[in-house]
């Protein structure tokens, strides 16, 4: 870590923000962070001044803050009363491991002014560079080594036994497990009388424990498809190339190709650069800053295909937004760009076909002539009238509900220092940049090129591995590995659903759900959200928008009805939610910014209203829905 920071001109808020970066980067440990690493680190870390005599910290202490010495000296005063002389500027790097309390009291010889960061920002750190808790491991032994440690009570380190008791599970648990096997037997006593052939009752016993295991959360979402497909494959009910299609599905390889681009924008550091820039350029108002923080969001939509990994991203630059704005936590600023910053990352998710996960099920779900139709350009200009809805919906709603929004000053200095420890642009960010140009230039202009979008992705992700812009731990952590698992195997089970003729079936079994479809496509999408309602009380997103789609989409095409249209209405209504537990990237969302930072009970009915709305944004979107032939 070589990074040189230019001090000449500044004023002096940024000269010494600047001075005590350098100081930190002179450290040997900090030295060999990433800039990335760094550069996020910056906004946490605070200055303190300590009087001579002052205590730091005590042992036994809960070991929550680290300590970086710019000026003074300070001596250690350990369980047994010895003394050490500290000669190393890091102080109370307990915070720095696993060790839950410090191991020593912390004494000021002389006036000391420090740098306090936190342990959970220290955590953002380790996540770039994991290596270096091993190095604050083995300077916190060198400090004690003359002092023989014997943990006791007071001295604790968090560690997870292998033995540890597993948790009891809960009722809801048995009763998922009970229904695993109780559902396929009750398939196979009745489906004879059901008009089905033996080989169709068979595959509908294994879809019904997978159902079952999606529904109860029994296990990772992707396990469940691995099961259909291996009962299935045993059984021989329907030749391997239709059960493993998924494998080789145009959306499996577009899925595979946009994770592969997101990896590369994520771990090269681009995004936040991004996010930097875009602070820096805005003028300091609220408005400006609740557009940027829903302009931020907005920007990584297409980006990342997953709004836990938007939230990701941006809950810790909220977190900071508020900190530099020394804005009122629970105020109405802080709930109004708590609301922009999560309206933003999950707005448009059924907008782009690449921003979520689950999309990529909907249009490996599509009837291949249909998959033509609905590329990522064609998806974006059938969505786009939705998408507008909810946004005007969103901005008189903030307008009318969250009035009142206290001044604040963003501190532009301290992103320029940011920025400065970042650098100049890197080679893996310049290989997210040229990737995202090459794929956006080759969608727009594929009726010239006739090349597919799923191929062209590949192509650039091969690219991009080829010149080493995401090596092979990049490429096995960062990457979604069991969702491309799951998504193969929702795509081989809608496979073997048709092979078998049960979306015909189940299409003559319910002929009023097609009836409604195709007559009374209003009736048809008001009983859907009653549906959606109800099942999301008790499954998750993911789950609700998988089984729904992979019922109904099959009975769209039988009537004549464009599945797409059906698919797109399930993504937007299946993310409807309006408790907590109904949302795992809200909770993410909470955790992320502690959950203390805007008032829940106001950002709550804030979004069940929102919610609400969603359904009249699909009702204004039908007319241009019928001039586009859709409907």
């Amino acid at each position: 870590m070589d990074q040189v920071i230019d001090v000449t001109g500044q004023d002096p808020m940024v000269a010494n923000s600047r001075s005590n970066v350098r100081e930190l980067l002179a450290d040997p440990i900090f030295a060999q962070g990433c800039d990335l690493g760094l550069a996020r680190l910056i906004p946490y870390t605070a200055e303190r001044l300590i009087a001579a005599g002052d205590y730091l910290y005590h042992a036994g202490q809960s070991a929550q803050e680290f300590f970086f010495v710019l000026e003074g000296q300070a001596h250690l005063v350990t369980q047994k009363q010895q003394d050490i002389v500290c000669d190393s500027r890091r102080l109370g790097m307990e915070a720095a491991t696993d060790f839950d309390t410090y191991l020593s009291d912390a004494i000021a010889l002389t006036p000391m002014r420090v740098l306090v960061l936190s342990r959970s920002s220290l955590s953002i750190l380790f996540e770039s560079s994991p290596a270096l808790k091993a190095k604050f491991y083995f300077s916190l032994m060198q400090t004690f080594a003359s002092d023989h440690l014997h943990p006791n009570e007071t001295t604790q380190i968090s560690t997870q036994s292998s033995e540890e008791q597993p948790k009891v599970e809960n009722w809801l648990s048995v009763l998922g497990w009970l229904l695993v096997f109780v559902a396929p037997a009750l398939v196979l006593q009745f489906g004879q009388d059901w008009g089905l052939e033996k080989n169709a009752v068979y595959f509908l016993a294994i879809f019904s424990s997978t159902i079952v295991m999606w529904i109860f959360c029994l296990v990772d979402e992707y396990i469940p498809g691995i099961f259909a497909l291996l009962a299935t494959l045993s059984m021989d009910l329907v030749p391997m190339p239709v059960i493993l299609s998924g494998m080789a599905s145009d959306g499996f390889m577009l899925a595979m190709s946009v994770l592969g681009l997101g990896a590369v924008i994520v771990a090269s550091g681009l995004s936040y650069r991004l996010l930097l820039l875009l602070m820096m350029r805005l003028p300091n108002t609220p408005f400006w800053q609740n557009s940027a923080i829903l302009g931020i969001g907005f920007l990584l939509t297409p980006l990342i295909p997953s709004i836990n990994g938007r939230v990701a991203l941006v809950s810790p630059f909220l977190s900071d937004m508020l900190e530099i704005l020394r804005q009122k936590l629970k105020g109405v600023s802080a709930n109004q760009l708590a609301v922009s910053a999560f309206t933003g990352v999950s707005l448009l998710s059924a907008v782009f076909l690449s921003s979520k996960s689950v999309n990529f099920v909907i249009f490996g779900l599509l009837p291949d002539q249909i998959q033509d139709q609905f590329q990522w350009l064609s998806w974006l200009q059938a969505s786009a009238v939705t998408g507008l809805v909810l946004l005007v919906i969103y901005v008189l709603m903030a307008a009318t509900l969250l009035r009142g929004l206290e001044p604040s000053d963003l501190s532009k200095e301290q992103l320029a220092v940011q920025l400065s420890l970042l650098g100049r642009l890197k080679r893996g960010e310049w290989a997210a940049i040229l990737g995202v140009a090459l794929f956006i230039l080759g969608v727009l202009t594929t009726t010239f090129h006739k090349v597919p979008s799923p191929w062209l992705g590949m192509a650039i992700l091969f690219g991009i591995l080829l010149f080493g812009a995401l090596d092979r731990k990049q490429f096995r952590e960062n990457i979604d590995w069991p969702f491309l698992i799951y998504l193969a195997g929702i795509i081989g089970i809608a496979s073997a659903i048709t092979y078998l003729g049960l979306g015909q079936t189940l299409a003559t079994k319910l002929p009023w759900l097609g009836a409604y479809m195709h007559t009374d496509f209003n009736m048809f999408v008001l009983a859907l959200s009653g549906v959606i309602f109800v099942l999301r009380l008790a499954v998750p997103i993911s789950a609700t928008i998988v089984i729904l789609a992979t019922i109904l989409m099959p009975i769209a095409v039988h009537y004549g009805v464009n599945p797409w249209v059906v698919g797109f209405i399930i993504l937007v209504l299946g993310e409807m939610w309006f408790f907590p537990y109904q949302c795992s990237y809200y909770l993410q969302f909470r955790q992320l910014t502690q959950g203390l930072i805007f008032d829940e009970s106001v950002f709550l009915r804030f979004n069940a209203l929102f919610n609400l709305l969603k359904i009249a944004a699909i009702y204004a979107s039908m007319s241009y829905w019928q001039s586009m032939g859709l409907l």
